[in-house]
């Protein structure tokens, strides 16, 4: 969507608001900053939008009060043909995510059968207990300092990442903590990985902060095309890069680190996305270990080793950018409720989230080593890559089909996958991301039938 017809959209849809009523006449409308966040669009999108609006009277401005809803008795009268334009719009919205699939390789569930829910459920009566009563007061911004210390300890004993407590923020998602590190980050500009992992994309374009993206390859990131540019932040995701599978090497690894120790103000962003779950081979250090200059921001996430839902996310910053953080003036409060904060560090404290992960690696496990001993006999027609470690991997469909055959038979068979095209990657042939986390066990074979049956002749 161009950037002119995001502001024409959003002026539409402002306008109808107003005049639907959802406004009162002379209340005050959201400040650009605001709805800019809110929607996750550029303050120019939102200027030129509030400028339509003005030109055509339907909100005013004061002098440094912000801009209000006009009388609304005084407004246009909206057509009929336009409140038609608008239910359409809407109805195709909803027809869109009414859409039934049988089958589906998600890369973002879990297999939820598994789940130790006796156990955490415990945990959970134990955080309200009366001796909790403290946990009903605000905390620190930077999250509850017995699960910090529960993360220094794991990262510590499960990818060498060296941290104290004190370094470690806690937040809701892999975005928020981007979002408040390039807030940190002053001035920066990034070089992030093409295809990359959406979430980094998105508070780039959205806060209007420059960066370039630089080809992945099966073994990382191309170092050399870093060589061609002055900017000064890695956001990369080494361990099982997303959305390819592809790890990155020792070599690189070295190298990357190597490159961000040159310049005082070079820093890597090391999203350890799917780390946990290493499958075959020793696992590869955490780029944070081999790093002995304080250079590596280290992001992960419980999403995959818990549950999406908990939202609960933690970085660990260098001591220089923790000096850093705590001199930013409008820091956003820590939105993790600290119950919550609470439960998943009494689980890990117990040792049960080791338990957990141990089994769950073995699910998995036998859950990938099921799909492949299925798909060998079509090796010719199948490229598989992406297998060491995660919940997913990449198929490419070597036999001739065109992605709109391949999703076109996908369709008709009720099943549900996700191109890599839409990533914006750069390949030719048809290739999939699939996901197998999410799928039961007595469900596998019916849903590994429906893949091949969709994707081979």
């Amino acid at each position: 969507m161009s950037k002119q017809t995001l502001y024409i959209n959003l002026y539409e849809s402002l306008k109808q608001q107003i005049i639907e009523g959802q406004y009162a006449s002379h209340d005050k409308f959201p400040s650009k900053r605001v709805l800019g966040e809110h929607l996750s669009v550029s303050n120019t999108t939102i200027e030129h939008a509030y400028q339509l609006l003005l030109d055509e009277g339907f909100i005013y401005s004061k002098p440094r009060s912000g801009y209000f809803v006009s009388d609304i008795e005084s407004l246009p009268v909206i057509y009929k043909n336009q409140s038609q334009h608008f239910s359409e719009i809407n109805n195709t919205s909803v027809k869109k995510s009414d859409i039934k699939y049988k089958y589906a390789f998600n890369m973002s569930e879990i297999d939820s059968e598994y789940f130790p829910m006796q156990q955490f459920r415990k945990y959970a009566r134990d955080v309200f207990e009366d001796n909790e009563i403290d946990l009903l007061q605000h905390r620190s911004s930077e999250g509850l300092w017995e699960l910090r210390q529960q993360i220094a300890h794991y990262l510590f004993n499960s990818r060498g990442v060296s941290s104290h407590p004190d370094q470690i923020i806690i937040g809701s998602s892999t975005e928020q903590l981007i979002n408040l590190v390039t807030d940190i980050l002053k001035n920066a500009s990034f070089i992030i990985e093409h295809p990359s992992y959406p979430p980094i994309k998105q508070v780039l374009d959205k806060k209007q902060i420059n960066y370039i993206q630089v080809p992945v390859t099966q073994t990382g990131i191309d170092i050399d095309a870093f060589k061609h540019n002055n900017n000064n932040i890695a956001y990369v995701t080494p361990s099982h890069q997303f959305p390819t599978g592809y790890v990155m090497n020792l070599k690189k690894r070295t190298q990357l680190i190597h490159w961000a120790q040159l310049n005082d103000d070079r820093y890597i962003i090391e999203d350890d996305y799917d780390s946990e779950f290493r499958y075959s081979g020793k696992p590869l250090p955490a780029l944070q270990s081999l790093d002995t200059k304080d250079k590596v921001i280290y992001i992960s996430t419980f999403s995959k080793s818990l549950y999406p839902s908990c939202r609960v996310a933690y970085a660990v910053l260098p001591q220089k950018l923790l000096d850093q953080y705590h001199q930013l003036e409008h820091k956003e409060g820590n939105t993790v409720p600290v119950h919550m904060q609470k439960l998943v560090s009494n689980f890990m404290q117990s040792g049960s989230f080791e338990r957990h992960l141990n089994k769950m690696r073995t699910v998995y496990n036998n859950k990938l080593s099921y799909i492949l001993e299925r798909l060998e006999p079509y090796h010719n027609q199948l490229q598989i890559e992406g297998t060491l470690t995660g919940m997913h991997f990449t198929l490419t469909v070597t036999n001739g089909l065109t992605l709109e055959e391949c999703l076109a038979q996908a369709k008709d068979n009720l099943l549900k996958i996700v191109p890599l095209a839409q990533y914006n990657s750069d390949e030719t042939a048809p290739k999939f991301i699939i996901g197998f986390g999410g799928i039961p066990q007595n469900e596998l074979k019916a849903h590994t039938d429906i893949l091949i049956q969709s994707l081979t002749k």
